[in-house]
């Protein structure tokens, strides 16, 4: 491997190469040498390899936190030209798109994301991270005329979790029936309070999501 590689361009084409793997054949399929043999076509060495990742799982877990941070991402982007309502439901058809896009890296990891520390990663995220972004937009539809919601702030906090951890099958597995109850009773509950987001549209994507991921 050349030396003017840097580190991060690495653990970048690493976790690529793994990500396209274990799209391909699953994760269960796929082993540390199967990465390993792939990596060293393209003049990357084992000991390269292995100074960044002991295994597979923490190479998943790697594109994983990358995952997590694009979906951050999508929830930060605001585009001032629609209302707070509009913003907040487009940001949830954004979040929704892309994990369509990843579907296969997520139906690979779905026992990796069904653990602990997954669990435990995504609660601090949705409560430190989203929850200020989502109470923020609320503000702004107060404002706006668009939403209602006399508290923001624990109306922020509901959707975050709600959207970025409870819909998630991987840690609340569901028969479909099950998941568009949950759906239905989200959009009852945050219409009640004056965040009415979930509308037809969303429902109808988050099921699509559950057709595609889990049932297929």
């Amino acid at each position: 491997m050349p030396r003017t590689k840097s580190p991060q361009k690495t653990i970048n084409k690493i976790l690529y190469i793994a990500s396209k793997l274990f799209s391909q054949k699953g994760f269960e399929q796929v082993k540390m040498q199967d990465i390993i043999d792939k990596l060293t076509t393209l003049g990357f060495t084992k000991g390269a390899i292995y100074h960044h990742f002991k295994n597979k799982e923490d190479i998943l877990q790697a594109i994983l936190a990358q995952y997590e941070e694009q979906i951050e991402s999508i929830w930060r982007i605001q585009r001032s030209q629609i209302n707070a309502r509009d913003k907040l439901k487009n940001i949830m058809l954004a979040h929704i798109a892309h994990t369509f896009a990843h579907k296969s890296l997520i139906r690979s990891s779905l026992k990796i994301l069904n653990s602990p520390y997954a669990l435990a990663n995504r609660m601090q995220i949705a409560h430190n991270n989203l929850s200020p972004i989502i109470e923020s937009i609320i503000e702004q539809g107060n404002i706006d005329g668009s939403l209602s919601v006399a508290y923001p702030k624990p109306a922020s906090q509901m959707l975050a979790w709600a959207v970025y951890v409870w819909l998630d099958n991987a840690f609340y597995p569901l028969s479909q029936s099950e998941y568009t109850h949950k759906i239905r009773h989200l959009r009852i509950m945050f219409e009640g309070v004056g965040l009415s987001v979930i509308d037809e549209e969303v429902s109808s994507e988050f099921l699509r999501l559950w057709r595609e991921i889990i049932a297929d």
